[in-house]
């Protein structure tokens, strides 16, 4: 288990032999969690499995908002969750290669903020 806040957790371990017995030995565990974000400055959708989708990496994310532009300044993209990304595609048409404009604003566990702006290139 990842926890995703700094404190003193009661972890558990529950042990079953072959005859289907068990055991639960309990024991609390201090967690000291260091926040951090990342956003790649590319990324390449072209299907080859590898660097596919734009993904915020972190630790310690209790909620983001990632907002993508195009040179318009329309918002091709936007996510509240770290597990969903952008796979290049506005309205499910294939942008181009591009740099594309960011907003990103994290609030940690621990109640401190992060906010980046920059932009992200989608190569093809």
């Amino acid at each position: 288990h990842l926890y995703q806040e700094t404190g003193i957790y009661n972890v558990c371990l529950t042990a079953y032999n072959e005859d289907g017995c068990s055991d639960t030995s309990c024991s609390p565990v201090e967690t000291i969690i260091l926040p951090l974000v990342d956003l790649p400055n590319a990324f390449t959708p072209n299907g080859d499995g590898t660097n596919d989708i734009l993904f915020v990496r972190g630790f310690g994310i209790k909620s983001m908002a990632l907002r993508v532009y195009n040179r318009l300044g329309q918002m091709v993209f936007e996510s509240s969750n770290p597990s969903y990304g952008w796979d290049g595609k506005f309205k499910g048409v294939l942008q181009p290669m591009d740099a594309y404009a960011y907003t990103l604003n994290i609030l940690f566990g621990n109640g401190t903020t992060v906010n980046k702006k920059g932009d992200i290139t989608l190569i093809r």
